[in-house]
């Protein structure tokens, strides 16, 4: 039997060596999961901080713990951390040529993870979402402008209208230049979020929010668009709102409600025999769902009593996201596929066991990528209400999905006029940390 030759066992050696660090890592982010779940998120965030983070997968290190310090309530700590995460974005962007034919010959986690459209698009909301609760609302004006020129770069990469205008996003920012008394940029966000809206609702399960249609009404009013405003009035079926000046004396409570878990990426693959005796296989990612176990979060204060709505469908969006790319990342997988075919059968014309080897460690290596922001809700809702200035007790109900109460919490909430005060609150049922097969 001949000797192993130098390349044969550099190829080698590059194979075995990335068998290091090829679990899932959807797996790895179950026991944080828990944590959250258990509302433990100091738990959460030292399992966060334990679990092994190579380079490549920094910017979900950093995602991931700016959330779980936004769930603490360590607004201005989480910010610092979605920072450098958007900062990381940035030098991403361009992946080298190293990177590429790594992926390429091994699998697609040994590049860095850059992050999805929606989830680069999620760093800046959340990052304005903290600063409003902080009560900052010029920065949280500076952020609303970030997201406005983030869309419009996924605009430009002509990715689709799911990846090219984020409904809530766009609601967002309408909400951050009301509370800062700029109706006309309101008006336009507002406009851009209903229009965003019914662009998503015409490819998976998303409504126009009853909020935004008074919202819209109301806006429109003030600016004295008087004919749009007819014409929504018409459209939503809709004869009367309170009107800006109603709301002159009071302040607002904006309550947030992230619903459980994005869904998790999991691997699907298949190994199948080729004439020559050698095995080809290739793993391909696919998301599932995670049970939500709530429906929707009920609001009790000052005698008002209302249900949160869906304003965003992060679930929808993600697996959107890869339908989009599945087609380049098999692509990429039977490219690789013929590569590790190849590598074997020239190793196999040197050495028989060689060839053996090469094959064996091409098919333990083609792994399906399976990163993803996995602390993010599978979906955000949201309410509003007018109230007169004072101090409340604010009473949260969450509803299962036959519309029963079983879980509630409450809050002090100071009310100030003229005024828009946020809370948010982040719940994982138990049973949403399940997979459904």
């Amino acid at each position: 039997m001949k000797p192993l030759s130098f390349a044969t066992c550099g190829l080698l050696l590059i194979l075995l060596l990335a068998l290091y660090g090829c679990s899932s890592y959807s797996n790895s982010f179950a026991p944080i999961a828990a944590g959250i779940a258990q509302h433990d998120m100091v738990k959460a965030l030292k399992r966060l901080e334990a679990k092994p983070t190579p380079r490549r997968n920094q910017l979900l290190f950093l995602m991931n713990r700016g959330m779980l310090l936004r769930m603490n309530s360590e607004f201005v700590a989480s910010n610092q951390v979605f920072a450098q995460a958007k900062q990381l974005v940035e030098e991403l962007n361009a992946l080298s040529l190293r990177e590429q034919s790594s992926a390429l010959m091994i699998n697609d986690a040994t590049r860095s993870y850059g992050g999805a459209p929606y989830e680069q698009v999620m760093l800046n909301l959340y990052s304005a979402l903290n600063y409003l609760q902080l009560g900052q609302l010029d920065e949280a004006r500076v952020e609303a402008l970030q997201v406005d020129l983030r869309l419009g770069e996924l605009g430009d990469q002509e990715l689709g209208p799911l990846f090219e205008t984020d409904p809530f996003a766009r609601y967002l920012t309408g909400l951050i230049y009301e509370a800062g008394g700029e109706m006309s940029d309101a008006m336009i966000s507002y406009r851009k979020a209903f229009q965003a809206y019914r662009q998503h609702a015409a490819r998976y399960p998303l409504h126009v929010p009853q909020q935004l249609e008074y919202d819209l009404l109301r806006s429109s009013e003030a600016v004295g668009l008087t004919a749009e405003n007819q014409q929504y009035a018409s459209e939503f079926g809709i004869d009367s709102w309170p009107s800006t000046a109603s709301k002159a004396n009071q302040g607002e409570l904006v309550f947030l409600f992230g619903n459980g878990l994005a869904p998790v990426k999991v691997e699907e693959a298949a190994t199948v025999p080729v004439p020559s005796g050698r095995l080809v296989r290739v793993a391909m990612p696919v998301y599932q769902r995670r049970p939500r176990g709530f429906s929707t979060a009920r609001l009790s204060i000052g005698g008002q009593v209302v249900e949160t709505e869906i304003f965003e469908n992060i679930e929808e969006l993600a697996i959107a996201e890869l339908a989009r790319n599945q087609p380049a990342i098999l692509a990429r997988a039977l490219a690789r596929a013929i590569l590790k075919y190849q590598a074997s059968q020239q190793a196999g014309k040197e050495n028989d066991l060689a060839g053996l080897l090469v094959n064996i460690a091409g098919l333990l290596t083609e792994r399906a990528d399976t990163r993803s922001w996995l602390s993010l809700p599978a979906e955000i809702q949201l309410a509003r209400l007018s109230l007169p200035a004072g101090d409340y007790e604010l009473k949260v109900e969450l509803l299962d999905l036959s519309q029963t109460p079983v879980r509630e919490f409450s809050y002090a909430v100071k009310i100030a006029p003229g005024k828009m005060t946020l809370l948010s609150c982040h719940e994982v049922a138990e049973v949403s940390l399940l997979r459904r097969h």
